[in-house]
């Protein structure tokens, strides 16, 4: 076969080669610049990640831990720096990695609280947090095992893949404003407190992953001279008071834990208007909430010593 017959082969190959060149350069740049955009937002994450958290009490949890604790309410009645790592759909998994995080990279906080009802989560919401698997290891390696193998494989080879996610629109929609005083503004609606009141919650549920992640946050936060608090946030008081087997759960928590106290608040708030849905209060039922947390002592430092900023790993 002469060279004339093979050249068009050989054209092929190389166009192709260069396509794949192409879309490989371009998937990494793309992804390095919506990466440099993320990460210079207000966004909670990027602000850790970038090392610009404060110490003082840091607070962790799902989207109740959101809804429960409003951050610039919590700073202006304690008078010293709050920051509230908390996202909607994330597990206590999640936070213990996003504690270690926070203590490698900001100040050692003197206070974590923690709202424990993420023990029942899952990894539903994890699409949200694969921008930042790329600012840690920690993050990336849970990312990675926590999905299936299939999308370990996606992210590893596009990057842009990523950004799929509604993390990205978020962060960028609020530019450089921080994003710590979000929490819902509207209110539960009649027809869904009717509804409630003709039926039964399920029981609340931990996950055996969760519950030893949580001995974990305690041992850590123990190694690290940090007091650590758990805390139940308010439902809706009707919802609340149908969830079968609640005491028992409460105990399955203080067990694992180690016998530490569960600050259960989650009766305090009986004004229905205080809520968004059974679950989650709103800004008013959280400006309601803070002065109780404050009167009973939650953001106190009686035993806790000042940390240094060096990271302590717990004995095994």
């Amino acid at each position: 076969m002469s060279a004339t017959d093979t050249s068009p082969v050989w054209k092929r190959v190389a166009w192709g080669l260069a396509l794949v060149a192409v879309i490989f350069v371009g998937d990494r740049v793309m992804a390095a610049g919506l990466n440099a955009a993320m990460m210079g937002t207000g966004n909670r994450y990027a602000v850790i990640y970038r090392g610009e958290a404060p110490g003082g009490v840091l607070l962790l949890g799902n989207s109740r831990g959101v809804n429960t604790f409003h951050q610039p309410t919590i700073e202006e009645a304690i008078d010293r720096p709050v920051f509230n790592a908390s996202f909607n759909g994330t597990s206590t998994q999640f936070a213990k990695v996003i504690l270690r995080d926070y203590v490698e990279r900001n100040p050692t906080p003197r206070l974590v609280v923690l709202e424990v009802t993420g023990l029942a989560a899952g990894v539903n919401q994890l699409q949200n947090f694969f921008p930042f698997g790329s600012e840690s290891a920690r993050l990336d390696a849970y990312l990675n095992e926590a999905v299936s193998p299939t999308v370990a494989t996606a992210r590893r080879l596009f990057h842009l893949y990523n950004y799929n996610g509604e993390m990205l629109f978020r962060s960028l929609a609020a530019a450089g404003a921080t994003d710590q005083g979000e929490i819902n503004r509207y209110t539960i609606s009649p027809g869904l407190i009717a509804s409630t009141r003709r039926e039964t919650p399920e029981p609340l549920r931990s996950n055996p992953e969760n519950l030893a992640a949580l001995q974990e946050i305690v041992a850590f936060c123990e190694a690290n001279d940090i007091e650590l608090r758990l805390v139940i946030g308010p439902y809706l008081p009707i919802y609340r008071e149908r969830i079968p087997a609640y005491d028992e759960w409460v105990a399955s928590v203080r067990e694992a834990a180690g016998g530490m106290r569960v600050w259960d608040y989650s009766l305090a708030i009986d004004d229905e208007t205080a809520f968004a849905d059974r679950v989650h209060m709103n800004y008013r039922g959280a400006r309601q909430l803070t002065p109780i947390l404050v009167a009973d002592g939650l953001f106190d430092l009686d035993s806790a010593a000042p940390a240094d900023t060096t990271l302590t790993e717990p004995t095994p």
